[in-house]
């Protein structure tokens, strides 16, 4: 993507802090990696004939799109619609947006990867109807300071699944998305918490074994080691971002964050993760393994998301629910037939080790979310600290080398 047409994202600051065939031969692979025929109908009627745009705080803004939520007149149904400008800094970037079109209808069969539903073309903008997704992004609860509004370990296990799912996906399907981060993982829902939708593909790609991508693009505290270095995008470049978003799931902590973008850039460099003992607490070994299996700086070293899917951290709570069910059916039978006698010694030594363990992992989330405030003299790590913190930015969609100023 050219640098006159960034990507449009929600700019904020904070002080805290199923398989498919891959892509037909038949689509069009444009230049760098842009998919340019679509199957959608473009309609060139007012937008305003046919849906009625909600008033009201608009779900999200960036230089060149906004998106609001509205109303389809003959239907009731509530949609996001995402106004983008065809023209910008005098470049015709239509290209990009019919490329974004064409990503998300490669996409439609995956319930990960919110849903398009219709496309309508003005003078100057045109307008991409998606699913609305009432739960908004997770970026809230990742910065949540209140334990009852943030994720629990077992909710980013759930979500991680969900989004890994869909990644997945993509990468069979040949497409790198580039931009995973809080920001462009929607929920269904809130409470109950709900499913995800991946969203916003501007920077998406298509890649292929016979040509090389590179390009210098994404959000600078998730961009992988081989973007700023200038060097080839393949689908293990998504999987550093998703190595970044768990661990800012889990702590609610951006590992590379600098004081600016030139120290966050060496951070990411010099592979230089933030493991202080305060987010140390809140991690375990097998998430923290999780997590050091994608922020490699070689893309070959990462897993694939297929891997991460088979990884002990994603299966533990899968074979825990198993084993509980397996432990609880015994005794049914036994009060059943009045045979409590028929209960091995194993199993009984198995139901209370397991208990145990549930009572302990529920007590190191609950600290964990206390330590950092409860303690006063966690107070003066959290100054220095701060520059950890959530610290979003618009991302940038090209530059000719990273020491000089960024679009955002």
């Amino acid at each position: 993507m050219i640098p006159e047409c960034p990507r449009a994202g929600d700019t904020r600051s904070r002080t805290r802090f199923l398989r498919s065939p891959a892509a037909e031969p038949s689509q069009s692979r444009g230049v760098s990696g842009l998919l340019s025929e679509i199957k959608t109908p473009i309609t060139n009627e007012p937008f305003t004939d046919h849906y009625t745009i909600l008033p009201g705080k608009e779900l999200g803004r960036g230089k060149f799109a906004v998106v609001r939520k509205c109303v389809e007149k003959c239907t009731g149904h509530e949609y996001a619609a995402k106004f983008m400008r065809k023209r910008r800094k005098g470049q015709d970037c239509r290209t990009e947006i019919i490329h974004e079109i064409s990503v998300l209808e490669l996409a439609t069969v995956s319930s990960r990867v919110v849903n398009l539903h219709q496309v309508y073309e003005m003078a100057s903008e045109m307008v991409l109807v998606l699913e609305f997704a009432a739960g908004g992004e997770i970026f809230n609860q990742c910065v949540a300071d209140r334990e009852d509004e943030a994720f629990s370990e077992e909710d980013v296990k759930r979500l991680m699944r969900q989004i890994l799912e869909g990644v997945s996906f993509l990468h069979q399907n040949n497409i790198v998305h580039l931009d995973l981060k809080p920001q462009n993982i929607l929920l269904t829902s809130c409470s109950p918490l709900g499913d995800i939708k991946i969203v916003d593909f501007g920077l998406s790609r298509m890649v292929c074994s016979h040509q090389e991508l590179r390009e210098i693009m994404g959000t600078p505290e998730y961009v992988a080691p081989e973007i700023l270095n200038y060097e080839p995008i393949s689908t293990a470049t998504d999987m550093w971002s998703i190595g970044v978003l768990t661990y800012v799931m889990l702590t609610g902590i951006s590992p590379f964050l600098g004081e600016d973008k030139q120290e966050t850039f060496l951070n990411i460099s010099q592979l230089s993760v933030s493991y202080t003992e305060e987010e140390l607490q809140q991690l375990d070994q097998a998430a923290l393994s999780f997590i050091q299996t994608l922020l490699r700086k070689q893309p070959q070293d990462r897993a694939t998301a297929e891997q991460c899917l088979k990884h002990p951290w994603l299966q533990s709570s899968e074979s825990q629910e198993t084993q509980t069910v397996e432990q609880i059916l015994p005794v049914e039978e036994q009060e059943a037939s009045s045979t409590t006698s028929s209960t091995t010694a194993a199993e009984e030594e198995e139901r209370p080790v397991t208990e145990e363990l549930i009572v302990m992992a529920a007590y190191t989330l609950g600290q964990c979310r206390q330590s950092s405030t409860s303690e006063k003299e966690a107070l003066a790590a959290e100054q220095k600290a701060i520059s950890k913190r959530f610290k979003f930015e618009e991302p940038f969609s090209a530059l000719q080398e990273v020491p000089g100023e960024f679009i955002y």
